[in-house]
């Protein structure tokens, strides 16, 4: 999923491999990555320490990731930061918002598992209700949802 809008609403993409349970995601000045394993979070991208860290409880065989791992999750950052810059202007600019005028900023989640998820749109820094609506999840064929998230707003 990504969504951008311009002004001070900030480009987010995430995405979700339920097969391979990788879940990712960046905004501008954000990021993670994490694997997981029937639910349960295995391993993830500590990018303020600069390392993999690998969370699993004592009572279990632990699970060792590669060591390249981190490495592969900050040039997976990269990537996701690159997709934002190329794809996320065409979706909104400036010069398509109408002032005065009703907008709607859609946000299309999709490839999850489990549902629902939770989707906040933000200004300044601070959550923003009013005129925001969500639906329920929809299945897809493999077994993951789709969610679609939407903002109603007037542009002064």
């Amino acid at each position: 999923s990504s969504a951008v809008s311009s002004g001070s609403l900030q480009m987010v993409s995430f995405y979700f491999k339920p097969s391979g349970g990788q879940i990712g995601g960046c905004s501008d000045s954000d990021g993670a990555m994490m694997y997981t394993l029937e639910g349960e979070e295995l391993w993830y991208a500590d990018f303020k320490s600069g390392r993999g860290v690998e969370p699993q409880p004592d009572f279990i065989d632990h699970i060792s990731f590669n060591p390249g791992t981190y490495e592969a999750a900050v040039a997976d950052q990269q990537v996701c930061r690159n997709n934002l810059q190329v794809y996320a202007p065409e979706l909104i600019s400036k010069d398509t918002l109408e002032l005065k005028v009703k907008n709607t900023l859609i946000c299309h989640v999709s490839g999850f598992y489990p549902a629902p998820v939770e989707v906040s749109w933000t200004k300044n820094g601070k959550n923003v209700t009013d005129g925001s609506s969500i639906n329920v999840p929809f299945p897809n064929k493999d077994g993951s949802f789709t969610q679609i998230s939407r903002l109603e707003f007037i542009p002064q």
